[in-house]
């Protein structure tokens, strides 16, 4: 009898995995598509290199997505394994979801929580046949997206596909303001103000919960340090997603101190050409990144931080061979014997033990994760949040 259970059980996986694959190339087809004739047109009525180059990445970037969900959908039929849900045999993990479920207090520390409540969500979203007790709340809230480093290159914000998720099933609305990341904080937290504001004020009774990507987190801090106390009560609070809040030691890294050296041979001939120099490697940048300098930067200026919104961070970690392609080069070049998601050190990803932040542990992950390319289950995080934070009265 236990045998025909596991039977049914592992091929009930089996089939949920090939739905999601193939409901997930569905949405990569029909996007790409749409994507592809706008980038057509834009092609044909543009007058600009810039612009081209825009189009031809944008057109680019949606061929791979779609070659990489054929892919998987391929893949999917040959991956017989069965996943064992780690919270159903953990009488500790049942005692939280009970708690979580019924609004009770549970001795548990957050990162316990907070992980129970994911390895929940991301069972269900595997198994199709599954139905979770927990649900995400009903609330009346913003999303505020802010991406990271270099998102140019991708064709949507950070885990816009997630939003879009909450959005479709529970009607919560999310916005991306517009930051770029070639510039420092300093530069993307004046635009994030000025943003902020005017939704704000175009949007008096609406709810924030900021959702901050890598350097977005940053921006958003710096953000947070210009407003200090005078920020809108609007504002409930903010989630740091891989953010190197402590800063990145591959900044450091021997590779890429030679990359800046050979990288001064451009800007003086571009200094030439165009009377200016161009900082290709982003050096002010990368120096703002440093783990030195982030250090010394929240230790100076975490008490000028507003106190009444909550801070939450999550850190990821993943072995070179289960990341995306990006990031197994970048473990390959830039080698760290510490825990990483590929760009970030776990220890980096979190609040240091003298600032009043809750740190929410260590997911298995590689950093690209908010890419709408990764198949990384972006609305099972995003609702973990959601749930974890109504939980602790946090947002309502």
């Amino acid at each position: 009898m236990n045998a025909i259970s596991a039977f049914s059980e592992s091929f009930s996986q089996y089939r949920s995995r090939i739905q999601k694959s193939r409901e997930a190339f569905s949405y990569a087809s029909s996007t790409s598509l749409e994507e592809f004739v706008f980038n057509i047109q834009k092609i044909k009525s543009t007058h600009t290199k810039k612009d081209f180059l825009k189009s031809l990445v944008s057109m680019t970037n949606s061929s791979i997505w779609v070659s990489r969900s054929a892919f998987v959908v391929l893949k999917s039929f040959f991956d017989i394994r069965q996943l064992e849900n780690s919270n159903f045999q953990n009488e500790k993990a049942q005692e939280i979801l009970a708690g979580v479920i019924n609004k009770s207090t549970v001795t548990a520390s957050d990162a316990l929580i907070f992980k129970t409540i994911y390895t929940e969500i991301t069972h269900s979203h595997l198994h199709k046949d599954y139905k979770s007790s927990l649900q995400v709340p009903s609330i009346n809230i913003t999303i505020v997206l802010v991406s990271g480093v270099l998102n140019e290159i991708f064709s949507t914000p950070a885990f816009k596909r997630g939003a879009e998720n909450l959005l479709d099933e529970h009607n919560i609305k999310h916005i991306a303001p517009a930051v770029d990341g070639k510039k420092g904080s300093r530069e993307n937290a004046i635009l994030l103000k000025k943003q902020i504001n005017q939704f704000i004020e175009d949007n008096p009774t609406q709810k924030l919960w900021f959702f901050c990507f890598s350097k977005g987190g940053i921006d958003t801090l710096h953000y947070l340090k210009s407003e200090g106390e005078d920020l809108s009560s609007n504002v409930l609070g903010f989630s740091f997603i891989a953010t190197p809040i402590m800063g990145s030691d591959h900044v450091n890294n021997k590779i890429l101190k030679l990359v800046n050296t050979i990288g001064k041979v451009p800007e003086e001939v571009s200094k030439i050409i165009l009377g200016k120099k161009i900082d290709f490697f982003a050096k002010e940048l990368q120096k703002s990144l440093s783990h030195s300098y982030r250090t010394s930067w929240f230790k100076k200026h975490h008490k000028a931080l507003p106190h009444k919104p909550f801070y939450t961070a999550i850190a990821f970690e993943s072995k070179w061979h289960q990341s995306h392609i990006w990031m197994m080069l970048t473990k390959a070049f830039f080698r760290s014997h510490k825990s990483n998601d590929g760009v970030v050190d776990v220890e980096n990803a979190q609040f240091p033990s003298y600032f009043n932040g809750i740190n929410l542990g260590v997911l298995e992950g590689h950093h690209l994760v908010g890419s709408r390319s990764s198949f990384y289950d972006q609305e099972a995080l995003m609702k973990s949040h959601l749930i974890f934070l109504n939980y602790k009265k946090l947002i309502k």
